[in-house]
């Protein structure tokens, strides 16, 4: 039987936008943190961030205050409860006792953004996210955990529950306490999101996430993803790895030689993506960047 041709659903980036540099995951001295959330904002703008979700611990950080022309601060938590949540743009946190499909389900009601923060230390499995359908997002690399207990990349389980038809975005955060006080803690800048905005706002950024409209970096930067019906093109940061990932054995991995970079590259036609394909970059420093999960179209969408 000849095989059907691949067809990606549409987009998420729309023709018109710009990249906002944010960081959803920090902490002040309203929980563990060194600096307070006026001297934090401070020091993400410095960084070059244009848009920070500050996550204390088991409240809402009012932080919408900070926010002027040029820097948009979001009302944010770290939830708390066994496995931890992270609402992002939310008002109030959701009681730490409810099952977390109950605690996803009352953040994501308020119009917030729901990731599930640093999944690896919190002994996470694929079983306790695949029944959460108010999760919009897995932490796939955490600075801290990463640099603290050896255990803050999670792309493995990321693409175990997207192989079992989950959607869930991928996000990068520092999780920075900025507390020399702690044995280890990460700094404003290790890991961040870059969204693609239609417009500078509250409302425009939180569309864009819920969207998928951004990628997640350590450094490498996206420039342009360009997503056809049965294609997908870069442009890209100089790197030394482009790295075409989809579920089960596909996958394809274009190194530069020598001394070169890769600034370009498309998905193979010969690949054959299973449910989606999502790419990494890898820069000559091994820093990396993850791009969200492309998914392709059910039969009942159509080509």
């Amino acid at each position: 039987m000849p095989s059907v041709p691949r067809s990606f659903e549409p987009s998420p980036f729309s023709p018109k936008g710009e990249w906002i540099k944010a960081g959803f995951h920090c902490h002040t001295t309203l929980s563990d943190g060194g600096l307070s959330p006026e001297e934090t904002v401070a020091l993400y703008r410095r960084r070059g961030f244009r848009c920070l979700g500050i996550t204390d611990h088991r409240a809402v950080t009012d932080a919408e205050a900070l926010s002027d022309a040029a820097f948009i601060a979001l009302n944010s938590t770290e939830n708390g409860g066994d496995p931890d949540l992270i609402g992002v743009g939310v008002r109030s946190s959701a009681p730490r006792d409810l099952p977390l499909p109950e605690r996803a389900r009352r953040l994501a009601e308020q119009g917030g953004f729901v990731i599930a923060p640093h999944p690896a230390y919190c002994a996470a499995s694929p079983e306790t996210y695949r029944a959460c359908p108010a999760l919009h997002a897995l932490e796939i690399y955490n600075a801290y955990c990463d640099r603290a207990y050896a255990n803050g990349v999670a792309v493995e389980l990321w693409d175990m529950l997207l192989g079992d038809g989950l959607r869930l975005w991928g996000v990068a955060g520092d999780d920075a306490h900025l507390n020399p006080r702690k044995r280890t803690y990460s700094d404003a800048g290790e890991a961040w999101v870059e969204v693609w905005a239609g417009e500078f706002s509250r409302r425009g950024i939180l569309d864009a996430l819920t969207r998928g409209a951004f990628y997640s970096t350590q450094g490498p930067r996206f420039e342009e993803i360009v997503v056809g019906k049965e294609t997908i093109s870069l442009r890209t940061s100089p790197v030394v790895e482009v790295r075409w990932r989809s579920f089960g054995k596909a996958g394809h991995v274009f190194r530069a030689d020598g001394g070169a970079r890769i600034t370009a590259s498309a998905l193979p036609e010969w690949l054959r993506v299973r449910t989606y394909v999502r790419i990494e970059l890898v820069d000559g420093d091994g820093r990396r960047a993850w791009s969200n999960p492309f998914f392709l179209r059910t039969a009942e969408e159509g080509s």
